[in-house]
């Protein structure tokens, strides 16, 4: 091949290579839409805001908030994965939307082929709560209850959500039944049990500060260990072995320029460094835990294969 061939047979390989890396390098140049699953006002929606603010100093951009609740973030979801991946769309990704794509048979999105992980940079801690005025003083309380009455009724932010599944899995191993009522956001699950609609809530720890003030009584988490500055046994000491699949990462539509990957990977790892971040966790009860994009995506394989099995049992049911 003569020379000036091959320099116009190289020019036309290296084009897109070289317009991808120019594209990475001015990235961004506008504002970012964040996508949030859940309601204003909880712990998902405030915490992803506190990294929103940090992110943006380290890119030179805005990172703009959209709320768009529904289906335990599964609307959220279908939302992004609709997107450009032109890294000026992401969203939070919560571990019900990863559980609902088997749960939810009419779910039209694979999170393991429809997005690209970018970070994950918490795990949510759940309880189970009752008001502070309950007759019911633990989990075994609620448990011969439901019993001896029928039937229990509880709240939580959504179908499909850690908090959801677990429960029912309780219920299942302890031969119970209660009535689950799920809400759009955190906020709205813990408004109803202060109200009295439901007799007791399965939530992420948005309900911190009501338990610290004295208005909700906590009766267990559904951690692998016990939460820290609380006193509540976990699901396993009082002898069952459930632990609720946890995950709080951001993502974007599949595709996504591994450069720009990189870029908001790393801008959002130091965003879980600041006091701002920290003091958003300890407010909502979230276990700092980031992971990059690699780790971020095998982690969710791993959760959604360890679930499978339980979520296809219910989702036959439904």
């Amino acid at each position: 091949m003569k020379l000036k061939a091959l320099c116009r047979w190289l020019a036309v390989i290296c084009a897109p290579v070289l317009a991808n890396v120019a594209l990475a390098a001015d990235y961004p140049e506008n504002p970012i839409s964040l996508v949030v699953g859940y309601g204003a006002g909880g712990g998902t929606d405030v915490c992803n805001r506190a990294l929103a603010l940090d992110v943006a100093k380290h890119i030179g951009q805005t990172l703009v908030v959209e709320n768009k609740p529904g289906a335990g973030s599964s609307l959220s979801v279908s939302y992004i994965i609709r997107q450009p991946a032109d890294g000026y769309h992401i969203a939070s990704l919560s571990t019900g939307g990863l559980l609902n794509q088997v749960l939810t048979p009419s779910t039209k999105y694979d999170i393991t082929t429809d997005l690209t992980p970018i970070a994950m940079v918490a795990q949510y801690q759940v309880g189970m709560l009752v008001r502070a005025d309950s007759p019911y003083k633990s989990v075994k309380d609620l448990i011969a209850a439901s019993k001896a009455k029928g039937e229990l009724n509880y709240s939580t932010a959504g179908i499909g959500t850690p908090q959801h599944l677990t429960s029912e899995r309780l219920a299942e191993q302890t031969g119970t039944k209660w009535t689950h009522v799920p809400y759009k956001s955190g906020p709205e699950a813990i408004t109803a049990l202060m109200r009295g609609d439901v007799d007791f809530m399965a939530q992420t720890a948005e309900w911190v500060p009501y338990v610290r003030d004295g208005r909700l009584r906590l009766l267990a988490v559904y951690t692998d260990e016990r939460m820290k500055g609380f006193d509540a046994p976990t699901l396993k000491e009082l002898g069952y072995d459930l632990v609720a699949p946890s995950l709080l990462g951001i993502a974007g539509p599949k595709k996504m320029d591994p450069a720009i990957v990189e870029k908001l990977q790393n801008a959002f790892q130091g965003a879980t460094k600041t006091p701002e971040f920290a003091n958003c966790a300890d407010q909502f009860g979230l276990k700092v835990d980031f992971r990059g994009a690699q780790d971020f995506g095998a982690y969710l394989k791993d959760t959604l294969t360890t679930w499978r099995p339980l979520l296809e049992q219910y989702a036959t049911k439904g």
